[in-house]
């Protein structure tokens, strides 16, 4: 979907995406990532902490706007929703109110609790929906996209967060999703890789959100260290294979340049990134050796690179009213 310039002016809010929240997912991980280096290497601690409130910022912003396309464009929101691919983006929102408590909790722990349960809740609720559709009608093989693994990743990304609340009762539903997306990552995968290798490849436009599939063992590293309390075979397991499929996948971020015009779904790959850049940062702690403080560095400014491209894509879109979903 394209928004035209043409004798007939079109609202934006017609084609305003719900997987731009994506972005707000992105920018929150690199928040969590510069805080990270910069208990390792003392980088300025503003870097980390004004990531952060441009990403409280753009989640504000993006719900006032996302809301207004729901009361004006409803019929338009409800097909989104019903549709086999596009709902799984819906999950973006959901993980930002997940993600983003990390950011607040510094300042004002109960709100963030309060956030972060409010988040937990629809995730179970959503994926729910989602597994349901997906089981009570019958799926063609090319609907078996990269996004079908967001409404799994939001499960994993519950622990993430919320693994630090001392709440009663915090602990024991970070276990809850924790089994809950583990199991379907298992499941998922497998299919997804079925349809990548065995129907017709992705358009070049939609090669980027192949990174997607790098995502939940990324969280599923980080969730299991925080449960855990510490890193074993299980949580070194989930880092190398990780590590291994970002060598296959993270050459699809080339395409980003490439294709024309840019898509709002390429926001996918900004957290899947991230992800990594923390799981990196976070076996660091566990082998504090040159290889992985190198390997540190470079994802961090990798990742804040390719943030940093789409973000300005993005406004000039938003700015030149061309942008596509």
């Amino acid at each position: 979907m394209a928004i035209e310039n043409s004798t007939t002016k079109r609202s934006f809010l017609e084609f305003l995406p719900v997987s731009l929240f994506g972005g707000v997912m992105g920018l929150t991980g690199l928040c969590f990532s510069w805080r990270l280096a910069y208990k390792l290497w003392q980088v300025p601690p503003q870097i980390g902490e004004g990531i952060g409130v441009i990403a409280i910022l753009s989640f504000l912003l993006l719900t006032i706007t996302y809301i207004f396309k729901l009361l004006r464009f409803g019929n338009i929101v409800r097909t989104e929703f019903d549709h086999p691919v596009s709902v799984s983006f819906f999950a973006t929102f959901i993980i930002s109110l997940l993600l983003l408590p990390g950011i607040i909790k510094p300042y004002y722990p109960f709100f963030a609790f309060a956030i972060w349960l409010l988040g937990a809740i629809l995730m179970f609720f959503f994926a729910l929906h989602v597994i349901r559709k997906w089981l009570d009608n019958q799926q063609q093989p090319e609907n078996a996209m990269p996004a079908w693994i967001l409404p799994v990743v939001g499960t994993l990304d519950v622990p993430i967060v919320g693994s630090s609340f001392d709440f009663h009762g915090a602990r024991e539903i970070c276990f809850i999703f924790f089994a809950i997306g583990i199991i379907f990552t298992i499941i998922l995968l497998p299919v997804i890789f079925s349809r990548l290798t065995f129907q017709a490849q992705l358009p070049v436009a939609l090669q980027p959100t192949m990174l997607i599939l790098t995502g939940p063992f990324a969280l599923a590293f980080s969730a299991y260290s925080n449960l855990h309390g510490s890193q074993d075979l299980v949580s070194t397991i989930f880092f190398y294979f990780n590590i291994f499929l970002l060598f296959i996948l993270g050459s699809k971020i080339a395409h980003i340049p490439k294709a024309c015009p840019f898509r709002a779904t390429w926001w996918s790959v900004s957290f899947p990134l991230v992800a990594i850049t923390i799981s990196v940062f976070r076996y660091h702690d566990h082998r504090p050796d040159i290889p992985h403080t190198v390997f540190a560095a470079l994802m961090l400014v990798g990742s804040t690179i390719v943030i940093g491209y789409l973000l300005c894509q993005t406004l000039y879109r938003i700015v030149t009213d061309s942008f596509d979903s």
